[in-house]
């Protein structure tokens, strides 16, 4: 079967390679054998493949196997698992989901309805996931429907309009913050009154602030880090929060001294990584969310592309570029 490997840490669209490996031998106790069709590419796992992760790590001589998402069809199940051959599936965690095959956890196999679509499933877990970490970070920070406004920074992201979806839901004013001006029409598609703030624009702060129309900003979700993060955390009111999920920018923080001590400010992050460690049933309420998600809203699981896991490089370097309004995704028969 084909897989996608790295050997060495680097831009990936320069280290990943569709390579020949071995098929997965037959599923143990407690695990399934997944034929896997869809994989979505994150770019926290272009992180890994550049060495972000573990800088200077060594790499084993037969490379490093990619992905941890997927959606395929069971091909053979082990003991103690009820799931037939020929069910529609999707997984997370799982090694080596760029490939044509994985061996999964049958804790981690989510069965697909008939109403949920292929494109759909493949995205099933790690954004809306995500989603519903940072759904229960904003009602950790105190804030109020109705009183505190929300910011996203990166909103036209896949994770971002799932949560601006669910925010708008809650009763939350929400403010979406995007790098481009055309990223402002973009979003404002799929949310036409959702009031969205270009940083192109250099007194883009302001624009957020009068956004906010008078109600205080208690929590700006970001996933870039850097100057904009930098600059969102200056707009938060008293006791409000940043929550970052991401480092989209590979730049620090910035953040003065006194925010924390007279403005009682609060840093803290989330990644779907500590998901699988969740209580089972919080995780179980999570994947009912994620389901829920994806057959109701399915207008939030745009594809940018399909790329053939032959070019796996070429979707990675996709995923690097701005102005996406999908996730970027690798297909197999």
């Amino acid at each position: 079967m084909r897989a996608a490997v790295y050997f060495k840490h680097g831009k990936p669209e320069d280290v990943l390679q569709a390579v020949d490996v071995e098929d997965p031998k037959h599923p143990e106790h407690n695990e399934v054998l997944i034929r896997v069709l869809l994989r979505p590419v994150h770019h926290g796992d272009l992180l890994g493949i550049a060495g972000r992760y573990q800088p200077g790590a060594t790499l084993p001589k037969e490379g490093v196997r990619v992905g941890f998402e997927g959606y395929g069809i069971v091909e053979e199940a082990g003991s103690g698992v009820d799931l037939k051959p020929g069910t529609r599936v999707a997984f997370f965690p799982g090694r080596g989901a760029w490939s044509e095959k994985a061996i999964v956890s049958a804790e981690y196999v989510t069965e697909i309805p008939d109403n949920v679509s292929d494109e759909a499933a493949a995205q099933l877990h790690v954004n809306p996931l995500t989603t519903a970490l940072l759904l229960r970070a904003v009602e950790t920070s105190g804030a109020k429907p109705g009183r505190d406004v929300v910011v996203l920074t990166a909103a036209g992201s896949a994770v971002a309009r799932l949560v601006i979806g669910l925010l708008l839901d809650r009763g939350f004013d929400v403010v979406g913050v995007v790098r481009r001006e055309a990223g402002v029409n973009e979003l404002n598609v799929v949310f036409p009154d959702l009031p969205v703030v270009s940083t192109e624009k250099p007194d883009w702060q302001d624009k957020v602030v009068a956004a906010a129309d008078g109600h205080p900003i208690g929590v700006v979700l970001d996933p870039v880090g850097g100057e904009t993060a930098s600059a969102a955390v200056g707009l938060l009111a008293q006791g409000g929060s940043l929550v970052s999920y991401g480092d989209l920018s590979g730049q620090p923080i910035s953040v003065p001294a006194l925010y924390f001590s007279t403005r009682d400010i609060r840093l803290s992050g989330v990644t779907v990584g500590r998901w699988a460690g969740l209580p089972v049933d919080v995780r179980r309420a999570d994947l009912k969310l994620a389901l829920e998600l994806a057959a109701g809203k399915p207008e939030l699981f745009q594809v940018e592309q399909n790329f053939d896991l032959a070019d796996v490089g070429k979707a990675a370097a996709l995923v690097e570029k701005p102005g996406k309004s999908g996730t970027v995704l690798i297909a197999s028969r």
